[in-house]
């Protein structure tokens, strides 16, 4: 496993939103196309941060869940990402289970993938 590059596992088909989006706009969208973290982009594509499932039972927890609040002011900002050439071996924060999913960024932090455990497991199972 330690030649594999990210970029041979990655997720390419994105759900992405700006920071700008409603919170219930982005679950909404989640629930729609069946994904459990959702990529918050700017304009160009940079990455700018990702919501989770935890950044909504946060959300729930302080606020009304049907108040205005945007996807920038709810997101988590300080993101792991990954590069597609980095080898899976040296990922081990995502096979520790301390993250579900991992952005694939190129050099300018446009996001290009997507890696999940979902992912590593398919890939060790072929293996």
């Amino acid at each position: 496993m330690n030649d594999v590059p990210v970029g041979r596992l990655m997720s390419t088909e994105l759900v992405t939103v700006g920071p700008e989006t409603t919170a219930a706009a982005a679950a909404e969208r989640m629930l729609e196309t069946g994904v459990n973290s959702i990529l918050v982009v700017d304009g160009n594509g940079k990455l700018e941060g990702i919501l989770t499932g935890w950044d909504f039972v946060r959300l729930v927890r302080e606020n009304d869940p049907h108040d205005r609040t945007l996807v920038g002011e709810c997101m988590t900002t300080e993101v792991v990402t990954a590069s597609r050439n980095d080898s899976v071996e040296a990922l081990s924060d995502l096979a520790d289970g301390e993250y579900g999913h991992l952005p694939v960024t190129d050099d300018d932090g446009v996001v290009v993938g997507m890696l999940s455990t979902t992912d590593l497991t398919e890939h060790l199972a072929r293996r």
